[in-house]
């Protein structure tokens, strides 16, 4: 018999992220100024885990800051890539990993809608 974890309702990405960081006893700060600050490396590393044309992801490298970049990318490694269920302690974390992922990678507009979820959209088309 397979135990499954009740569903209780969704959770935003931003409640989700400042939740974890705050269990592992680090700031968000912490975490970016312990993370990569070159854009190259850091889009290298974003087009390993999202589907981006050579436009968009020049748009993104264009439009964001390396910090933004690598929050991004910390968002889909630990809230979407490592974790298949889209589950937060039993909530469905939103936006949801059916609506931002496609196979095994994050979209270009799945990667839209978690920096909007995260308040850093910066105008992204």
């Amino acid at each position: 018999m397979t135990y499954m974890t009740p569903i209780k309702g969704y959770i935003e990405l931003r409640r989700v992220l400042k939740d974890y960081l705050k269990e592992q006893g680090i700031t968000l700060k912490d975490l970016l100024d312990v993370m990569d600050e070159d854009k190259d490396e850091i889009m290298e590393s974003l087009r390993k885990r999202v589907q981006l044309t050579e436009e968009q992801s020049r748009t993104l490298e264009r439009t964001l800051s390396s910090r933004d970049l690598n929050l991004l990318l910390f968002v889909i490694q630990t809230f979407y890539i490592l974790n298949p269920s889209g589950l937060y302690k039993g909530f469905i974390i939103d936006p949801s990993r059916e609506d931002v992922m496609w196979r095994n990678k994050v979209t270009y507009d799945g990667c839209k809608m978690i920096l909007k979820a995260l308040r850093i959209s910066r105008g992204l088309t």
